[in-house]
C-alpha cells in the first residue's frame, strides 16, 4: 500500500501477481512479466493500480492487465479478458445463469467509492461472488457451457491495420495478422459491457445458441415477446410467479416486465415483455429450466399475432366451408350405412358440448386486455376441427328423416353463423389491438345461447321433429282461429269503446291501405259467422293429428318413420291458407275472393287426408266402433280438452267424418256465395 503521508493514493492497489486465467497466462511455465505500480486507471473504477505485462507463448502478443484486483475479486473474473475464472464465460452469461445481482455502479460517481468499500471486505483472494445459492437448472447449465481447456488462439496477434487497407510492407515479418477484418457483432466489444454483463455481444452469442440447442430458438417474428410457462406449481399465484421471475432475470427490471396472465386451471403462465432483447434473454436463463419451489417448469416462446389471426381466418373459413352443405336441402337417397339414430344424437351432443366449451377458451385466451396468444392456437385448431365434425355429423341425419335432418341442419348452421362472428370479432380486435371493447363477450354468448338452443330443441326422432313443426303452427293457427272469432262477435262491442281504442291505437295503417278500423255490415258478419264452424273443423283436424297421430314415439302403423316427412309442409301450407281467408274476411269483404279462398282451405284439407291416407298413418277402422251422426262423434272432442269424452274412441271414423264435414261446409259456403254480389 502507498504510504499514508500521502493522501492522493490512498486507495490505490499495489500487488506482487495479476489474478489471471489459464488462457491468458499461456503455456509457457517459464512466463517473465514485467511490473508497474500505478501504471495505468483502472477500466471500472478508474483507479490506479499495477499493471502487470507479459508474452503469453511464441508467436503470441503481449497481453496485459486492464482492471484492478478489486474489481476482478468483485466479480472472480480475469484482470485481462474479464472471463469468468471457474466458467471461463463472460460475466453476463455467468450471472444470467446463476441469477446473480449485478450491484456495482456504473455511473462516475460512484464506482471508485463503491471499490474502496468493497476492497475493505475482501480477505486475501477470496472472491465476493457465492453461487452456492444458485438454482440446480443454473448450475447445470453452467456446466454445460463451461471452458475446462485452455483456448489460446484467444491470444494470437491483432489484426494488420496497414494490410486491411492494402499497405504494409512488412510481409511474414509483420508482427500483427495479415487478415481482413470482419464487421459485426463481435468486433464491437468493450471493457464496461463485459465486466457488468450487459449488452455483451459474445455472451449474447452463447446464450442464443445454448437456447437454441434446448429449442427455444427465437421466433424470426420481431413482435414475439412473450414465453409460455407450463406445470406451475398448485401454490402458484399471478404474484408468486411475477416474483420467481424477476429474481431469476437479476438484470431485468420490473418495469421491462408487461405483464403476467396466469391460468390456474391449466397451471400455466404467460409472460410478456415489453422489449424483444429481454425476451430473448429470459428465453437462454430459462433454456435449461426454470424451478420454481423445487419444481421444474417447461418454457416455451409464445405465438405471435400473425399465427393466432391465421387461425382466426382458418375457423372462419371453415365455418363458411360447412355452412354450405347445410344450406343444401337433404338427399332424396340417403346412404344406408349410417350410424343409428341413437349414436347420432350423443355424438352430436357432444360436439355442441365442445364447441361451447371450446369457445369459452377463446374467449378467455383472447380477451382485449390481456391476450394470450400462444393459449388461444389449441382451442381454435380444436374448434376448427370440432366445427366439421359437427357438420360431417348434421349430414348422417337424412336415413333417418328428413324433417329430422332439415331441423338438426339448421339448429348446425345456427351455431356456426355464431362461430363465425365470434371469430370475425376476435379478428379485428387482434388487429386493431383494441383493450376496452366488450363486442367478443356479445358474440360469445350468442354462441352459447345457440347451443344451449340446439341442445333443448334436440327432437328424439323424425316423429319429435314432425310433431314440433306441427305444434309451431299450431299456435298461429289459434291465433288465426281467435280473430276471426273476434270478427264474428264485432258488432256487439260499444261504440264509444271503439272510437277510445281506434284513438289510443291510432298507427296510422288505414293510409297505407292495411286498416281494420272499418266494421262489418249485416251481411259481411253473417258471412263470417257461416265461415266460422269450418274454421273451428279446421283448427280441430290440426289438433287432432298432434294428438292422435304425432303423440307416440313410432307411427301409429307400421309404416316408416319417413312417411310422415310430407306433414310439416302440408301443416305449413294449411296454415298459410287459414291466414289467407282471414285476410279476405275484413270489411269491405269480396265474396269472389271469400269463395277462392274457402275453396284453397279445403283443396289444402284434402292434400292432408290424402297424404294421411297413402302414408298409412290413420288407425284402421275398429269393428265395434259407434260410426253415427256427426253431432255424437263431435260431442267426443272438444278444442279446450285434449282428452276425449270417451275412454274408448274410433280415431279413424273421427277423421272421415272431420273430412267429410270439412268438405260438406266448404261446398254450402262455395254455393252461398256464388249467388252473392261483391259487397
Amino acid at each position: 500500500m502507498p504510504p499514508k503521508a500521502d493522501i492522493n493514493k490512498a486507495g490505490w492497489e499495489q500487488s506482487e501477481f495479476p489474478i489471471l486465467c489459464e488462457t491468458c497466462l499461456g503455456d509457457n511455465a517459464f512466463v517473465r512479466m514485467s511490473k508497474q505500480e500505478f501504471g495505468r486507471s483502472c477500466g471500472t473504477c478508474a483507479r490506479p493500480f499495477t499493471v502487470f505485462r507479459w508474452n503469453p507463448g511464441t508467436g503470441m502478443r503481449y497481453k496485459t492487465t486492464v482492471i484492478c484486483q478489486t474489481c476482478a475479486k468483485i466479480k472472480n473474473v480475469c484482470q485481462t479478458c474479464l472471463l469468468d475464472l471457474e466458467y471461463g464465460l463472460p460475466t453476463q452469461v455467468r450471472d444470467t445463469a446463476l441469477a446473480v445481482q449485478n450491484e456495482a455502479p456504473t455511473s462516475e460517481i460512484n464506482r471508485e467509492y463503491y471499490a474502496q468499500n468493497m476492497e475493505s471486505k475482501l480477505e486475501g483472494s477470496r472472491s465476493l461472488l457465492d453461487s452456492n445459492r444458485a438454482s440446480s437448472a443454473g448450475k447445470e447449465m453452467l456446466k454445460q457451457l463451461a471452458r475446462t481447456d485452455p483456448y489460446y488462439k484467444r491470444n494470437r496477434p491483432h489484426l494488420c491495420s496497414f494490410y486491411a487497407k492494402g499497405e504494409c510492407t512488412r510481409g511474414s515479418e509483420c508482427p500483427y495478422r495479415h487478415e481482413m477484418p470482419v464487421d459485426n457483432e463481435l468486433s464491437k466489444q468493450n471493457i464496461q459491457d463485459r465486466y457488468h454483463g450487459r449488452s455483451d455481444p459474445v455472451a449474447h452469442k452463447i446464450l442464443n445458441n445454448h437456447a437454441t440447442s434446448m429449442g427455444l430458438t427465437p421466433p424470426e417474428d420481431q413482435t414475439i415477446m412473450s414465453l409460455f410457462l407450463t406445470t406451475l406449481p398448485a401454490s402458484a399465484t399471478e404474484d408468486s410467479v411475477r416474483t420467481h421471475v424477476l429474481q431469476s432475470l437479476p438484470a431485468v427490471q420490473p418495469s421491462q416486465l408487461k405483464s403476467i396472465v396466469y391460468v390456474a386451471k391449466s397451471r400455466c403462465a404467460f409472460v410478456n415483455f415489453k422489449d424483444r432483447a429481454v425476451a430473448e434473454l429470459a428465453a437462454a436463463a430459462w433454456a435449461s429450466g426454470f424451478e420454481m419451489d423445487g419444481q421444474s417448469l417447461g418454457v416455451k416462446w409464445g405465438r405471435s399475432k400473425a399465427a393466432v389471426l391465421l387461425m382466426l381466418e382458418l375457423v372462419k373459413e371453415t365455418c363458411s366451408a360447412a355452412i354450405t352443405p347445410l344450406e343444401q336441402p337433404p338427399s332424396a337417397n340417403p346412404s344406408e350405412s349410417a350410424p343409428p339414430l341413437a349414436t347420432l344424437r350423443k355424438d352430436f351432443l357432444s360436439l355442441l358440448t365442445f364447441v361451447y366449451t371450446t369457445t369459452t377458451k377463446v374467449a378467455l385466451t383472447l380477451r382485449p386486455s390481456e391476450p394470450a396468444y400462444s393459449a388461444s392456437i389449441a382451442p381454435l385448431q380444436s374448434l376448427a376441427t370440432y366445427i366439421s365434425s359437427l357438420t360431417t355429423c348434421a349430414t348422417l341425419f337424412e336415413s333417418h328423416g328428413s324433417t329430422l335432418a332439415e331441423h338438426i341442419r339448421r339448429a348446425a348452421k345456427g351455431v356456426l353463423e355464431s362461430v363465425r362472428a365470434l371469430a370475425q370479432s376476435f379478428k379485428i380486435i387482434t388487429e386493431q389491438g383494441e383493450s376496452s371493447t366488450e363486442d367478443y363477450l356479445v358474440r360469445t354468448g350468442a354462441v352459447h345461447d345457440s347451443v344451449e338452443q340446439a341442445r333443448q330443441d334436440l327432437p328424439t326422432d323424425n316423429l319429435a321433429a314432425v310433431r314440433s313443426r306441427w305444434t309451431t303452427d299450431r299456435a298461429m293457427l289459434e291465433d288465426s282461429l281467435n280473430e276471426v272469432v273476434e270478427m264474428s262477435e264485432g258488432n256487439g262491442e260499444d261504440e264509444d269503446e271503439d272510437e277510445f281504442d281506434e284513438d289510443e291505437d291510432e298507427d296510422d295503417w288505414d293510409e297505407l291501405g292495411l286498416g281494420t278500423s272499418k266494421k262489418m255490415s249485416e251481411a259481411e258478419l253473417e258471412r263470417t259467422k257461416k265461415i266460422l264452424p269450418m274454421f273451428r273443423m279446421v283448427a280441430m283436424l290440426h289438433k287432432r293429428i298432434i294428438l292422435d297421430i304425432l303423440k307416440q314415439s313410432t307411427p301409429p302403423t307400421d309404416a316408416p318413420a319417413t312417411s310422415i316427412d310430407a306433414l310439416p309442409g302440408l301443416s305449413h301450407t294449411l296454415l298459410l291458407a287459414c291466414e289467407e281467408l282471414v285476410a279476405v274476411l275484413y270489411a269491405p269483404q269480396d265474396s269472389r275472393a271469400i269463395r277462392s279462398a274457402v275453396f284453397s282451405l279445403a283443396e289444402t284439407v284434402r292434400k292432408v287426408q290424402t297424404s294421411l291416407l297413402s302414408a298409412q298413418l290413420l288407425p284402421d277402422i275398429r269393428p265395434s266402433a259407434d260410426v253415427g251422426g256427426l253431432e255424437k262423434k263431435m260431442g267426443q272432442v272438444s278444442i279446450n280438452n285434449e282428452t276425449p269424452a270417451k275412454k274408448e274412441r274410433n280415431v279413424r271414423a273421427w277423421f272421415n267424418t272431420c273430412f267429410e264435414q270439412i268438405e260438406k261446409l266448404s261446398q254450402t259456403i262455395g254455393s252461398s256465395l256464388e249467388t252473392n254480389n261483391v259487397v
